[in-house]
């Protein structure tokens, strides 16, 4: 398939997103789902804004935008958080551009494992809060709203049964291919949406961001490359 279009999409909470104007990012236009309580950020580059409930982090915002876009999606819909100034998911977003440049292709950066199901089967947490380069302690809350279902495991099953998913990713930037979304009814993105959207620091986030390969399996169309990226 020839890609005709890529969108890039920024879940943003307080982030001055001065990124966008450096490097391969600057070659880019981005929608910017802000869910900060202010519009003081970097827009050079930024083509639409919309204003969202603070719910969810990120992993809410990318749900949204396929939800509220599932008819009309984009050929490649690239995810980043606001803070890709932190170095980790800056060099990794950055590996995705390139490899969608290269490749014409959605690219999928994971880690291998021979099942995740059982390698975060015990993991939970009790309290948790963001890593936030520029300090805006707004957003730190640390007191989570557990998941109705815990620990891991047991949510995996419930939400995807018995299937073997040998890949999973952290800091929630990837990129994937409208294909390997709309494979799946959008009532399956609907229901995953409903329970991130009562707290803005929820428990089952942290399940659903080492779940991306499990939500959009099978990935027949993006190109999944796992550790090390080669």
């Amino acid at each position: 398939m020839t890609i005709n279009t890529i969108e890039i999409i920024i879940s943003r909470f307080n982030e001055d997103l001065k990124w966008t104007r450096e490097g391969i990012f600057n070659e880019y236009k981005y929608v910017v789902y802000n869910k900060g309580d202010n519009e003081n950020f970097d827009k050079t580059n930024i083509t639409n804004i919309i204003n969202i409930n603070n719910v969810g982090r990120c992993d809410h915002t990318y749900l949204y935008h396929i939800v509220n876009k599932y008819d009309n999606l984009s050929d490649i819909t690239v995810f980043f958080p606001g803070s890709l100034d932190l170095t980790h998911k800056k060099e990794k977003a950055i590996q995705i551009l390139n490899g969608i440049k290269n490749y014409n292709s959605a690219i999928f950066l994971g880690e291998y494992s021979d099942n995740i199901k059982n390698k975060f089967n015990d993991f939970k947490l009790d309290n948790w809060s963001s890593s936030n380069s520029q300090n805006l302690t707004k957003n730190n809350e640390s007191k989570l709203e557990l998941s109705k279902i815990r620990p891991y495991g047991n949510w995996f099953k419930y939400y995807f049964g018995n299937k073997i998913i040998k890949s999973f990713c952290y800091w929630s930037v990837f990129s994937i291919d409208k294909r390997d979304i709309i494979q799946h009814k959008i009532n399956r993105y609907i229901i995953l949406l409903s329970i991130l959207s009562n707290s803005s620091n929820p428990e089952v986030g942290h399940y659903i961001e080492r779940s991306w390969c499990a939500i959009f399996y099978p990935m027949n169309y993006t190109k999944l490359f796992l550790k090390p990226y080669t």
